[in-house]
Parts: structure tokens; C-alpha cells; sequence
């Protein structure tokens, strides 16, 4: 498994112990991609310098 799976399994986990709804956890997992997808284009126009 990947770190980024390890990282969103147990992000789900938590937020479903807290008691979020689906709708919430939906949005933390978008939120763990969307910086993922930042950090490779940053890592990406580091590159081509």
C-alpha cells in the first residue's frame, strides 16, 4: 500500500470516529488530493527550471 492510501485510510478512520458524516470525510479526502496535486506541480515547475 502506498503512503498515500495509508495516509487517507487513516484519515477516514479518524474522521469516522469523530462522527463525521460522509459529506465531511468526502471533503477531507478531496483536501489530502488537492495538496497532493499542488505539491507535484510545485515539485513539477521546480523541475524545469
Amino acid at each position: 500500500m502506498s503512503e498515500l492510501e495509508e495516509l487517507v485510510r487513516r484519515r477516514m478512520s479518524e474522521e469516522y470516529a469523530k462522527g463525521a458524516s460522509a459529506d465531511e470525510i468526502v471533503k477531507v479526502v478531496r483536501e489530502i488530493f488537492n495538496s497532493v496535486d499542488l505539491f507535484a506541480e510545485r515539485q513539477a515547475s521546480l523541475r524545469r527550471r
